[in-house]
């Protein structure tokens, strides 16, 4: 891919995938978090507890080559003292990542605590198999499992198949809903066999095989008693014992607390249940051998990227082999909430998307399945522990195979799932891929070699200019001004570095070498997905999150900036900040004017934003943000905001319109990278301007932009991969809640029931009714158009004006000639191909302005 834009996201000028025919047989391819910049935890943490890794975590890094080549300015090739002055790299372990299986575990017995425990986590998911003692889906279900049933489902009783008929058709709804329904309809027909809603459930596990994995948790949220837990008694961390000992009796222990995984080989084995649902489920192996033959005509360049299959990770992944036309590959996203506003209801969710979907399919609710749910109220300490019984599951089905059944050619395969990415925002990420998070030294979210700069007794900040003051002197802090554009700082060889110094981190001989060495390398511990046996290996497996970054973490330090509510260094004076200019009357002024917004915002562009002058404390949405930034933001913003602090923020604008969209080229990427080049290292001037006093304003937000154009030649489109489908997820399942009593066991029971009856629906598609795509009084008019209602109830002469332009209109197209003296009927509605729906003026100004979304501004 030719792209000479060298920076420190290195969207990598090498990548060029050889797929000559040589290789053809190897392919075989026919809400709101702000924590990641907020969050500043002690640096004093004592070492390798398990509250060691928190704050904003740490994605991987930059794109691999296919050949080895040299990596100035690398852990491997520094032998500096990492804390001397002047110093722009980090001493490291011995180069002996030549002997190392990128991303795999250590077998080296670790003396520091977490970094034990998670490789004995890490050894137990590399030897899963469906037959051992953390298998805890049952004999019968585990037989099943191996094998599937190899025809079409059929639902022939007529009762069981009217008792799922009401239990579609009510939703997901309260159990006292379908009760009623039960109860009044046999008191109509007393002889009739319909089911109660606990044997309909019944029918339910039978008829698509899921089942919760439910295993004991401490009550604390301390651990789960999986893995190496598993026949504890009590907790390590608290001592606080598993079982409630009130209610346990001799006979029957009852424990304190519970949580529920849901399998993901059933839900993955019903996709394939039908000849349409086996026919979707074969979109990836079509992309990729699209993919494979434009990289063959294109010398190895990918022009457009549209899906997270485009990205070079994946095709480099193919062309070993290691992913193969009947396997499946699997994302996993993971994200807390908080059910209630006003009441403690932390809740950790996780989710699977299976990128054998076509993106039009693949974020659709039904399509999204669902893994584990981590009661609160109180953060996981070690998550690891509550994630083992999803992993293993998976893990075991890496190992032993998934058997298939494909209904489109009544074939049976064996399908071993690849583990792809693992996404998360920045709380989760620091804990799922085991560095330090934002608060570090080597901090970067995609682990890439930029070092911090830091005030005495303070956190590290992503600051690449040096404060000019003579008077700075913080150990390992006053190296030289680090370029914008240093391509030295991307790993080439991501996961081989990563290897070493993990090994250099986990030999440490105590706690103090310990605290050293996670400050040199940014690692914490291994990262438990490392015992995947099938994927991209650590830290290739994780990347950027286009939604929290942009949206939530770049918005929660501008507008601060420019309100002068940011925290001011008692050295720093207010008075000095001339971009300062949302104060008082103009703030107010500026709130109303984004609020008088919304009626020109199409209702496809989802929620418009509310005034932010009451309500950006109030919850204010992501969806929110970006339309309020990256839409309306340089009009709001204009004659408001000083003209060269204006002209700087629609830099910002113009390259994160181009990362949100879902097909990007390669031109748009050039831009997009140079944009943020600019914009990086125009605030560090204009906002920081080298004082120490402000080293604090260049938050991680401010260098992981950097970072995102790389990550779509790497991962395919920012957009494809964010925590927008997960944070949906939640958002649906609380809605769905019905007890503020047990919100936590409600929640999972609810995760539970929509699993299976997605299944249900993937095997027996009738069960949904078809969408009424023609409304009542429509009118389809051909290509997929359709006019809908309200429609005159006669026809009307038209002006001379408009009898011109039809006229004007009919003989550009070739049709008929306008009648001299015409009439026509009005619609109101007109729905495009794209679903989206333009209105008439006839209707829409018949409406006052703040009623109505305009939606002239459709995309055709």
């Amino acid at each position: 891919m030719d792209i000479d834009l060298p920076d420190d996201a290195n969207l990598p000028s090498d990548f060029a995938i050889d797929f000559d025919a040589s290789q053809e047989g190897t392919t075989q391819n026919p809400d709101r978090d702000r924590s990641s910049d907020a969050q500043s935890d002690s640096q004093d943490a004592s070492a390798g507890s398990i509250d060691d890794s928190t704050a904003d975590a740490g994605d991987p890094t930059a794109a691999t080559s296919w050949e080895e080549r040299p990596d100035p300015g690398s852990l491997d090739d520094a032998d500096n003292d990492p804390d001397s002055a002047g110093s722009a790299t980090f001493a490291a372990p011995p180069d002996d990542s030549e002997d190392l299986d990128p991303g795999a575990g250590l077998t080296e017995e670790s003396r520091i605590k977490d970094c034990k425990i998670n490789n004995e986590f890490i050894a137990l998911l590399k030897a899963a198999l469906l037959s051992d003692e953390h298998n805890s889906l049952g004999p019968e279900y585990t037989a099943r499992l191996r094998n599937p049933p190899e025809q079409q489902l059929a639902i022939t009783d007529p009762d069981v198949r009217f008792s799922l008929d009401i239990l579609i058709s009510i939703g997901y709804g309260a159990e006292s809903i379908y009760t009623s329904i039960y109860q009044s309809y046999m008191r109509r027909h007393p002889d009739s066999q319909m089911l109660s809603f606990a044997r309909a459930m019944r029918a339910l596990e039978d008829l698509t095989g899921i089942v919760p994995l439910i295993h004991h948790m401490c009550p604390t949220g301390c651990i789960a008693y999986t893995g190496l837990w598993l026949n504890a008694t009590q907790c390590p961390t608290c001592r606080l014992s598993r079982y409630d000992l009130q209610r346990s009796t001799r006979k029957k222990k009852v424990p304190r607390q519970e949580f529920y995984t849901i399998p993901v080989g059933p839900q993955l084995q019903s996709l394939w249940r039908t000849p349409e649902g086996a026919d979707n489920m074969r979109y990836r192996e079509r992309k990729t051998k699209e993919l494979v033959d434009q990289l063959k005509v294109n010398k190895g360049s990918v022009s457009l990227y549209d899906d997270v299959l485009c990205g070079k990770e994946y095709l480099n992944a193919v062309k070993r082999g290691d992913i193969r036309p009947d396997d499946m590959v699997l994302m996993l996203s993971i994200d807390g909430a908080q059910l209630y506003r006003y009441k403690a209801s932390d809740c950790w969710v996780y989710i699977w998307l299976v990128a054998d979907h076509n993106p039009e399919q693949r974020y659709k609710k039904h399509h999204v399945l669902f893994g584990g749910f981590i009661p609160g109220p109180n953060k996981p300490k070690h998550l690891e522990s509550f994630m083992f019984p999803g992993l293993h599951h998976v893990a075991a089905l890496q190992n032993e195979g998934l058997r298939i059944w494909d209904a489109k050619i009544d074939r049976t395969f064996i399908s071993r799932p690849f583990f792809l990415l693992g996404l998360a925002d920045g709380p989760a990420m620091a804990l799922l891929s085991g560095l330090v998070g934002a608060q570090g030294r080597r901090g970067c979210r995609v682990w890439c070699k930029l070092p911090g700069r830091r005030k005495p007794e303070s956190r590290y900040f992503p600051v690449r200019l040096k404060p000019i003051e003579e008077d700075y002197i913080v150990e390992g802090c006053t190296h030289p001004d680090i370029s914008f554009d240093d391509p030295s700082l991307i790993c080439r060889n991501p996961n081989q570095e990563y290897t070493s110094s993990l090994r250099y981190v986990m030999t440490s001989p105590n706690a103090t070498q310990y605290k050293i060495r996670r400050l040199e390398t940014g690692i914490c511990r291994p990262s438990i997905l490392s015992g995947l046996p099938r994927s991209l290996g650590v830290p290739s497996m994780f990347s950027t999150d286009i939604m929290h970054l942009p949206l939530l973490n770049i918005p929660d330090l501008l507008i601060p900036l420019w309100r002068g509510t940011f925290e001011c260094d008692p050295e720093d004076n207010h008075n000095t900040w001339d971009w300062i200019c949302l104060t008082g009357e103009t703030w107010k002024q500026h709130g109303l004017a984004v609020a008088a917004a919304t009626p020109y915002l199409p209702g496809s562009f989802d929620r418009p934003p509310r005034n932010p002058e009451k309500k950006i404390n109030s919850g204010y949405k992501a969806t929110e943000f970006l339309q309020y930034f990256y839409v309306i933001g340089p009009g709001v913003f204009y004659e408001i905001l000083p003209k060269h602090y204006w002209k700087h923020f629609c830099r910002l604008v113009s390259a994160i319109r181009i990362l949100f969209q879902k097909r990007i080229s390669i031109v748009e990427l050039q831009a997009a990278q140079q944009a943020l080049i600019d914009w990086v290292q125009d605030f560090e001037l204009l906002y920081y301007q080298r004082k120490k006093s402000r080293l604090h304003f260049v938050r991680p937000s401010v260098h992981t932009v950097l970072h995102l154009p790389a990550e779509v030649v790497r991962h395919g489109p920012d957009i494809c991969r964010s925590q927008y489908t997960c944070e949906g997820a939640i958002q649906i399942m609380g809605a769905e809640m019905h007890s503020d009593t047990l919100p936590y066991a409600n929640i999972m029971q609810r995760g539970v029931r929509r699993a299976q009856l997605n299944a249900l629906k993937a095997m027996v598609p009738d069960l949904v009714p078809p969408k009424n795509i023609h409304p009542r009084g429509s009118l389809p008019i051909g290509d997929s158009y359709v006019l809908l209602r309200a429609v005159d109830g006669t026809s009307r002469p038209v002006s001379n004006s408009e009898a011109r332009a039809l006229g004007d209109y009919m003989h550009q197209h070739n049709g008929p000639s306008a009648d001299p003296v015409m009439e026509v009927t009005r619609w109101a509605r007109l729905r495009l191909p794209t679903g989206q729906i333009a209105r008439s003026a006839w209707k829409e100004l018949l409406k006052p302005t703040n009623k109505i979304r305009t939606s002239r501004n459709v995309k055709v």
